[in-house]
Parts: C-alpha cells; sequence; structure tokens
C-alpha cells in the first residue's frame, strides 16, 4: 500500500499526520527545484505555517529537470514523509504542504502560469549552484549555456530556470507583487539571482529588466540541512517506520536552520513557526555555512572518494582523514567573521558531531558532483584571501591539490575507477592531462578562468600545490593525508 491521503490513518503510531484539512488549501507558493533538499527544509517550514492556520501557502513544486520525483508524488496526492534521524532517535512527519506536483518539460505552460498567478506570493528556488547559468569565474550570465541560448531564441518556452522565471514575471500583472527567495549555497544568493535574472531579461525585454530591478524582492537567505539522497535502504527503513510505502520517502538530520533577509514585496508564510531567523543581514551567516560546512564536506568527499570511503560518517571514523576534516574546518574558521552574538566554535563543534552521525548515508559520491561549480565559492575565496595576507592554509590546500588528483587520476588509491559527475570538469581535467609536470599541471590548472578566474596566484602557492600533487601522483590520498595530519597536530 502506497501513502495516500486516504491511507494516513493506516500510518503506524507515533508518526506525525498534517492535522489540517488539504483540501482547503490555496495554492500561493512555487517552488523550482522539487527535490529532497526542499522537501525536507523549505517544506517543512512552509508545513509549519499552516499547521498555525494560514492556509494561503500550498507549494506547487516544479521539477525543471528530472520527473522522478514528480511521479513518485504524483502517485500518492502529493503527500510525502519525513523522517529526522540521530543516532538511534527518530521522528517521522507526513508533510502535506505540496499540493501539486509538475515536471516542467512536460508542462511548461502549467509552470509559466502558476508563476504568474497574483494568489502566488512567493517562489523559492533549489536548483543547485549550476542551475542559474552563472560563468563561474565572470560570476555574470553565461550566454554561452545551451538553454539560455534557448531560451533567449525562444522566451515563451524556456527551459532555464532564469527563463522560466522571467516567462512568469512577463505574464504576471503589474499590480502583483513577487517575493524570489533563492535557497541555493551561494554567496549573496539573492543579490547574485538578481543580477543574473536581471542581464537575462535585459536580453529579451528591457522593461521587464527593470521592473525585476525595482519592484521584485530577491532576498539572499541562508539553509543548512544535511540531507542525502534517497537510496533503497533509506525507502525500506521509511517503510518499516510508517507501515506502507513512501516512494517520495526522505530520511536526513534533525538539526535545521534557514536565516532569511527580511526583504520582501509582498505577503510570505510565517516561516518563523517553524524555527526560521529573519536577519537584517545573511552574509555572514551564508560565509560562515558555505566554508565551514559546506567546504569541510567537499575536502571530505574528494578524501573519502580517493581513500575508498563511501559516506560521510565512514571518512569521518576513518583515524587520519576526520583528523584531516577537521584540520581543514580549523583553517576555513579562521577566515570566518562570526555573525553577531552567534558562537562559531560551537557551530563547529556541532558540524563535526553531525558529520559523524551514523544513522545518515550521505554518499561522498554525492558531493563531490560538480567540483567545478562548488569549489569557486567553497575554498577559492578562503584561499585568495590568505594568499593576499601571505598566510598558508596547508590543509585547505591539500584538498584542493585532492580534487585536481581526483580529476586527474579518476580513479581511487586502490585503483578504481571513480564516476566524476561534473560538466565543468573534463576541460579541467585535459589541461592537467596535457602539461608535462605536477607543477606545469597546476599552472595550467590555476590558468584555467572558469574555474580560478583571472587573478595570478603566489609562486609560493603554485610550488607548494605542485609538490602535494606530486605526492599525491607518487603516493596516493592516504600519504598526503596523514602528512597533513601530522604537521597540523605540531602547529
Amino acid at each position: 500500500m502506497r501513502l495516500a491521503q486516504r491511507t494516513l490513518c493506516n500510518a503506524a503510531a507515533g508518526v506525525l499526520a498534517p492535522g489540517y484539512d488539504r483540501r482547503c488549501l490555496s495554492r500561493g507558493m512555487v517552488h523550482l527545484g522539487l527535490g529532497a533538499f526542499h522537501r525536507a527544509h523549505q517544506a517543512l517550514y512552509t508545513e509549519a505555517a499552516i499547521r498555525h492556520g494560514d492556509l494561503r501557502w500550498g507549494i506547487v513544486g516544479v521539477s525543471l529537470r528530472a520527473p522522478r520525483a514528480v511521479r513518485a508524488l504524483a502517485a500518492q496526492d502529493c503527500l510525502y514523509s519525513v523522517t529526522e534521524r540521530q543516532g538511534p532517535e527518530a521522528t517521522t512527519r507526513v508533510v502535506g504542504a505540496v499540493v501539486q506536483a509538475v515536471y516542467a518539460p512536460d508542462a511548461p505552460e502549467r509552470v509559466i502560469a502558476a508563476i504568474a498567478d497574483p494568489a502566488v506570493h512567493v517562489v523559492t528556488c533549489t536548483v543547485t549552484e549550476q542551475g542559474y547559468s552563472q560563468h563561474p569565474s565572470s560570476a555574470d550570465l553565461d550566454t554561452g549555456d545551451a538553454d539560455i541560448r534557448h531560451d533567449l531564441a525562444h522566451p515563451d518556452a524556456p527551459r532555464s530556470t532564469l527563463g522560466v522565471l522571467a516567462a512568469g514575471l512577463r505574464r504576471r500583472p503589474a499590480t502583483a507583487p513577487l517575493s524570489i527567495v533563492c535557497c541555493d549555497n551561494m554567496p549573496s544568493n539573492g543579490d547574485t539571482l538578481r543580477r543574473l535574472l536581471g542581464q537575462y531579461a535585459g536580453l529579451v525585454d528591457p522593461a521587464l529588466a527593470r521592473r525585476i530591478r525595482n519592484e521584485v524582492a530577491l532576498p539572499n537567505t541562508m539553509v543548512d540541512r544535511i540531507v542525502p539522497a534517497a537510496t533503497p535502504a533509506s525507502l525500506g527503513w521509511a517503510q518499516q517506520r510508517l507501515g506502507l510505502r513512501d516512494e517520495a520517502a526522505i530520511v536526513c538530520e534533525s538539526f535545521t536552520q534557514w536565516v532569511i533577509e527580511d526583504r520582501f514585496a509582498g505577503p510570505r508564510p510565517a516561516w518563523e513557526a517553524g524555527g526560521a531567523l529573519l536577519a537584517g543581514d545573511v552574509r555572514p551567516f551564508q560565509a560562515m555555512k558555505l566554508r565551514m560546512l559546506n567546504g569541510t564536506h567537499s575536502a571530505l568527499a574528494y578524501a573519502g572518494q580517493l581513500c575508498g570511503l563511501a559516506t560521510v560518517s565512514a571518512a569521518m571514523a576513518d583515524p587520519v582523514v576526520g583528523a584531516f576534516a577537521r584540520a581543514v574546518m580549523a583553517e576555513l574558521r579562521a577566515t570566518v567573521t562570526a555573525p553577531r552574538g552567534y558562537d562559531v566554535d560551537r557551530y563547529a563543534s556541532a558540524l563535526l558531531q553531525r558529520f559523524r552521525n551514523p544513522a545518515l548515508e550521505h554518499h561522498t559520491a554525492q558531493i563531490a558532483t560538480d567540483g567545478t561549480q562548488k569549489i569557486p565559492v567553497r575554498w577559492l575565496p578562503a584561499l585568495r584571501e590568505s594568499a593576499r595576507a601571505g598566510i598558508e592554509r596547508p590543509c585547505l590546500e591539500r584538498a584542493l591539490a585532492l580534487w585536481l588528483h581526483y580529476l586527474r587520476a579518476a580513479c581511487d588509491d586502490a585503483g578504481r575507477p571513480l564516476a566524476i559527475r561534473d560538466a565543468g570538469a573534463p576541460a579541467l581535467a585535459a589541461r592537467l592531462h596535457a602539461a608535462g609536470s605536477d607543477e606545469q599541471a597546476v599552472q595550467q590548472a590555476l590558468a584555467h578562468r572558469a574555474v580560478f578566474g583571472d587573478a595570478p596566484w603566489p609562486a609560493p602557492f603554485v610550488q607548494r600545490l605542485a609538490g602535494y600533487l606530486a605526492l599525491l601522483r607518487e603516493r596516493g590520498a592516504a600519504s598526503l593525508l596523514s602528512l597533513c595530519t601530522a604537521e597540523s597536530l605540531n602547529r
């Protein structure tokens, strides 16, 4: 039996049901990127607002790329479960906030009409960093992106995130204010989306570009929750909890955080009911999270992949890789300015504990995807700031070498091939392969503007990175990590 409205009463004891009449929900939000993260994060905050009696905020969930989540949700009245696990403790809730699930390539007009609907006041987005067609080095619109080229030629039949948003806004009445809330891991994500959307709109409809600049609210946000991709094991475990099958079930950690810039054009859900923090300046929170959580996660991912460690918890349990992760986080912590009144050291300690959570199967291969999009925002700002100040970050520099080795070798220390999922990787890997020496490989990599930008890197930094890359080639990741761990203990 599958999860559906009529079977809620059959769910196992202790499973929390929505607790409101879903038939009374209005469609007040659209979400682009109907993946596991949204359903375990923003949708739960919206669910809390609805449970407090505001039924305006039913979510039209849109998938722009993959139909799986849409099909799973459509088969079960858009209901799904979220189970929060921390060690042996677990809590399961059935979520009712999503009222419609749409696969955009199958129904583009329905998506555009939903964004244009004056009853919709908020659009939220989780489409990953690469979903905004941003050129990594210039930070401007990538007009060479295939979807952007298509949308500029066919603006009323868009494929890209920017094209879909612009098409909905063009049809939306001028008297209907809209707030677009970007929830992806980019610095100043709301400001970034405003710039990219404005640049795209300027090429399609200058009047729309002015409207985006003057009337549409795009607050900055910081989101934090570890949500692994579903596996057969997690779906089976959720089935035991529910007493019935949920093909859209999510198993995640108990920690969740959402910091939102208090800048909206019209009504919004009372996300504070779920614990969201409304702030005047989100940037310190963004930098802290991008560097300390996401930056350390990426270091764990590439170290874990090269050392044959499939999950984050397994990598943290490894004496050498775990110590390396702690050292990387300490170096990144040193580059972060604490948000006012926030205990960053306590946050760092909690992060390490979250990474150790054995109840989550968070795969290092999942975190290692799209490195050419992630590394420029997770590591490179801290490395550039430190290099300009003459400060060496030996473990973070080794993490960068690990990533380059991961791309160049494409296999782990035991010779097993690695599945590298990153559209930008082949161009960078080609530079690494064409080089005649490790120093030339580093120079060629750092000259790859799409990832590393235009600014030169200091010669000592290049030499250190070349030495790390040579050690990786000769002796493997475990040796480099062991040396890093020993040095960090002696500092």
